[in-house]
């Protein structure tokens, strides 16, 4: 029998601010009207992984933890009394959604204020218990309590083994809803940069400076505040792009770039890896993708055909000025890469590995939770 799973989310709290700030009513909807608008925004992967299971068989839901007004419409549809801070009252909602959706498996996605000791008190409501993370690591956090560790980063999958954690790599993946959320659009500019200036992307800032000495990049996301206000990024910054916005504006790109952050978990391969959504998104929808050389990035798509690399800065702008001055090159590469991401890089592919796991670890006795 296969798993009933309950995914876990958190949302970026910028973006939630945004969109009920243009849409006030959601937040009056009731729950299930209400998650269903919020999952249909396109943030994040959404209920990609749930649906991506479904059709293979499984019962499969999201909750996103942090998206307190949400959760507190649950709380009130199911009686349900909090009390504390607001983590308190998080993890409140949380252990009754669980205790009422009975999981076989309970996926959270770490980025997540959870913590360890909550985890492991849920941990005896479910068969497994699995987290997924590809960012920095918290420095307060042990992730002891996970029975299995995913990771789309390779350095972090080595980590949690050598901690004696079972860890497994599961790359990330296109939802090609979006290309039914998304009308194609002649190109509106030339290059873009589409990604957040947090602590992990500090490198980003003066990369994208050297650049703008010669180009001109549209560049979108989130964190500007951190970029000193000297900075010519703040000319060229066209404001935050969310969900399907995001996917438009790379659609709507001759060229968009792409930077991984910088994740050190103290392996030899930390900046070596190629990792990140913005290789699978910008692909997806049909835009040439110029992407930093990674060691890894030939296990995903073939640089030159299907991608395009670059080692540095000055590297970097003479490969953008050869396919904007090159378009049926730039056209292939774009199909090229296309036709790779919807062949191997959608997330029902990806799904078929991430079942597999699942089923190998959950214990055979507890498959099948009483409900």
């Amino acid at each position: 029998m296969k798993p009933r799973c309950l995914f876990v989310l958190t949302y970026y709290p910028e973006f939630m601010d945004a969109l009920y700030a243009r849409e006030p009513g959601v937040a009056e909807l009731g729950y299930e009207s209400h998650l269903e608008h919020l999952l249909d925004t396109g943030f994040g992967v959404g209920d990609a992984y749930c649906r991506g299971l479904r059709k293979l068989g499984c019962e499969a839901s999201v909750v996103i933890v942090n998206a307190d007004r949400l959760q507190a419409r649950w709380a009130i549809e199911h009686d349900v009394q909090t009390h504390g801070n607001i983590h308190d009252r998080r993890r409140q909602i949380l252990a009754a959604q669980v205790n009422e959706d009975r999981p076989d498996v309970l996926y959270v996605f770490e980025w997540c204020p959870l913590g360890d000791a909550f985890l492991a008190q849920i941990k005896t409501q479910v068969g497994l218990l699995v987290g997924q993370i590809a960012s920095p690591l918290p420095s307060n956090r042990t992730f002891a309590a996970y029975d299995l560790m995913i990771s789309a980063w390779p350095p972090i999958v080595d980590h949690f083994r050598s901690k004696g954690i079972a860890c497994e790599p599961l790359r990330l993946g296109f939802d090609p809803l979006a290309l039914e959320r998304i009308s194609p659009e002649p190109p509106l500019y030339d290059v873009t940069f589409v990604g957040g200036f947090a602590p992990s992307h500090d490198d980003r800032i003066p990369w994208l400076e050297q650049l703008l000495q010669e180009l001109d990049v549209n560049i979108f996301g989130y964190g500007l505040e951190r970029v000193p206000s000297a900075s010519p990024i703040h000319n060229h910054y066209r404001g935050p792009a969310w969900g399907w916005e995001m996917y438009e504006a790379i659609q709507r790109s001759k060229i968009t770039l792409n930077r991984h952050a910088i994740i050190e978990v103290g392996s030899p391969r930390d900046s070596c890896c190629a990792a990140n959504m913005r290789l699978y998104e910008a692909t997806g929808v049909g835009t040439c993708l110029v992407t930093d050389a990674k060691e890894n990035l030939c296990e995903m798509f073939e640089p030159t055909r299907e991608v395009v690399t670059y080692t540095n800065a000055r590297d970097c702008v003479e490969k953008i000025q050869h396919y904007l001055t090159h378009e049926r090159e730039r056209k292939v590469v774009a199909e090229a890469g296309r036709r790779r991401t919807m062949r191997d890089h959608t997330y029902d592919s990806r799904m078929c590995e991430l079942l597999d796991f699942l089923v190998r670890y959950l214990p055979a006795g507890r498959k099948t939770l009483s409900r």
